[in-house]
């Protein structure tokens, strides 16, 4: 199973996870020409687009997907906000889980300032992928993940620089503080998890100007011991599981 990043920032956000016969896509940020190359021209074996919310970078083209006839699961808040169609997206329901092909899907609640869902996918050939992103929490533990994409937004003191700086405005650091998470609250989600079946961690979501890659990187790396990479367009990773779980 390879896993392709074609966006993990505020300009668009979208990863689609595919073998030769199935894919799903996590976000619908990124125009559908730029999904079909990732799928080498294949749509027709897109199991499902998933979507945190309703915001542009993760949803502005949903309706574009639902088009092309890909299913689409989001929340009720997403579909009224796009404008889709209840006969093409399947409203997620509190508790619910989803089997799209041979992906098992379960969204959970996060925090952010609309309503919003992390995914726990689950797939033969992957093991567990954890997603989640924009969220100032993670209200929830889950064990044996093989593949986390966990949102690393931003570094306190990066901020905090930055508004004294003026760069950012004080009501934006506010917003961003209690809507994104930061790079230690990462890291303390990542400490107090087993992580005993984890093959990698991938930190997606960093904010332009207040983070610091390679120092997320390395914060990661050693407070885990897990191979890190932080995600990038254009992205490709072997997304196979290493243990039976």
């Amino acid at each position: 199973m390879k896993m392709t990043i074609l966006g993990s920032s505020s300009k668009g956000n979208c990863y689609v996870l595919q073998n030769d016969s199935e894919a799903i896509i996590i976000e619908a940020g990124i125009s559908l020409a730029e999904v079909k190359k990732a799928l080498g021209w294949n749509i027709a074996k897109v199991k499902v687009c998933i979507i945190s919310h309703q915001h542009n970078d993760h949803a502005g083209h949903a309706a574009e997907y639902e088009k092309a006839g890909i299913p689409l699961l989001a929340l009720p808040s997403v579909i009224e906000a796009k404008k889709l169609e209840a006969t093409t997206t399947t409203a997620i329901a509190n508790g619910n889980g989803y089997i799209y092909g041979g992906f098992k899907i379960l969204p959970f609640e996060v925090k952010h300032d609309v309503p919003c869902v992390g995914y726990l996918i689950e797939h033969q050939e992957t093991g567990r992928i954890l997603f989640f992103t924009d969220t100032y929490a993670m209200p929830y533990d889950f064990k044996n993940i093989t593949h986390w994409m966990a949102e690393a937004n931003y570094s306190d003191e990066i901020l905090d620089q930055n508004v004294l700086n003026g760069w950012v405005p004080a009501a934006l650091r506010k917003r961003v503080i209690t809507s994104h998470m930061s790079i230690d609250n990462t890291i303390g989600i990542l400490k107090r998890s087993d992580l005993t079946a984890t093959k990698d961690i991938l930190l997606i979501h960093l904010s332009d100007g207040n983070s610091n890659e390679q120092e997320f990187i390395t914060k990661v790396r050693r407070a885990t011991g897990k191979t890190t990479r932080a995600a990038s367009p254009g992205m490709e990773l072997d997304y196979d599981k290493v243990f039976n779980i």
